[in-house]
């Protein structure tokens, strides 16, 4: 399995397109509101802010031959901390990550649908920042309890093997995936990748505060 955080965002995009096409009670635009780590999160964790950045995307559907322009507005928030990698010889690499995506619900004859429900844990591993450029080998561990925004969540667990760029090299990694939560009107999703330091994880700790302590308006 090789991803991008690229196709994951286009991916997203048009299975938010495709639920909403027909849906003529729907407003051409689509947007979320961003999700973000409290600064108290951050200093407790040693983690820092990377980006927060929307990601809006432009998309024609049809239905019985009728066709309309749908833009779906995504909010990306991403944090890091550097971390030792002694086997590459760098002492500290910005390479611990902890991603929160927000993508709009929609709703359609009283139902709201999930624009990212259809796809599997795995295709939703592929919300990794672009550090990461290849994911591979990814592996199912176990799942654990989280609480994000007051609702309690599972976090599924894997190990993978991921393309460093800042070494060009592959290192054994764990990543750590939420399953969507709806809160307003938006879904939150939460992604960590985070090397393994000789077989072990040294970042479900943090990474369970972070993703504890999401804002979302």
């Amino acid at each position: 399995m090789t991803v991008t955080r690229r196709r994951f965002l286009a991916a997203g995009a048009t299975v938010g397109g495709g639920m909403i096409a027909g849906c003529t009670d729907l407003s051409e635009e689509l947007a979320s509101r961003p999700a973000i780590v409290s600064r108290a999160a951050l200093e407790d964790t040693g983690y820092g802010e990377h980006t927060v950045e929307e990601f809006p995307v432009e998309r024609s559907i049809s239905r019985f031959g009728l066709e309309r322009s749908i833009e779906v507005t995504n909010w990306y928030a991403e944090y890091d901390r550097s971390i030792s990698l002694d086997m590459f010889g760098l002492t500290r690499v910005q390479a611990a990550i902890v991603s929160v995506l927000t993508t709009p619900q929609v709703s359609f004859l009283g139902r709201t649908f999930n624009p990212v429900g259809e796809y599997s844990t795995d295709e939703l591993v592929e919300l990794i920042q672009n550090r990461y450029d290849e994911l591979e080998d990814v592996q199912y561990v176990d799942d654990r309890p989280v609480s994000i925004l007051g609702t309690e969540t599972a976090l599924s667990r894997y190990a993978a093997r991921a393309r460093l760029a800042a070494v060009d090299a592959t290192v054994d990694v764990f990543v750590e995936l939420s399953e969507p939560v709806a809160h307003g009107d938006d879904f939150v999703i939460c992604v960590a990748v985070y090397p393994q330091v000789r077989g072990f994880e040294t970042e479900s700790g943090a990474v369970r505060t972070l993703l504890e302590s999401v804002e979302h308006e």
